[in-house]
């Protein structure tokens, strides 16, 4: 399989999982704010209560958080294959900077999947 085609169906995966997962949580948030229960022991401990954030929101918002990691790991082995160090510090650097990788994989997940499609294609033809 090529490179790209590896990549689209990995970060896929992870956005269907994620997906799904946020699904679920969400459902899962909805249940818990419509238990009295949870309401009162919030205003008993003086804090505020928030409003679900929805179905839809909430599964996009998983899903491409979760989406961001293998994304976020495919950029920062990108940029390390270029780095001259040795193994070790390559991997606490990636230890420290993972959030900022992940958070970088969410926010362009589904332009890198466009992006690995378009040069599949530009390959082909």
């Amino acid at each position: 399989m090529k490179k790209e085609l590896q990549r689209i169906l990995l970060i896929s995966v992870f956005l269907i999982i994620g997906c799904v997962i946020g699904y679920f949580l969400a459902i899962y948030q909805i249940h818990q704010f419509n238990d009295p229960a949870y309401i009162a022991l919030l205003t008993h401990k003086n804090m505020t209560v928030p409003q679900p954030i929805g179905i839809v929101p909430f599964t996009i918002l998983f899903g491409l958080l979760f989406s961001g990691i293998p994304t976020g790991l495919i950029f920062f082995s990108h940029i390390s294959r270029n780095w001259f160090t040795v193994l070790a510090p390559k991997i606490i650097i990636a230890f420290i900077t993972f959030p900022i990788y992940t958070l970088a994989g969410a926010i362009s997940s589904i332009p890198f999947i466009i992006y690995n499609a378009y040069h599949l294609i530009k390959d082909r033809k």
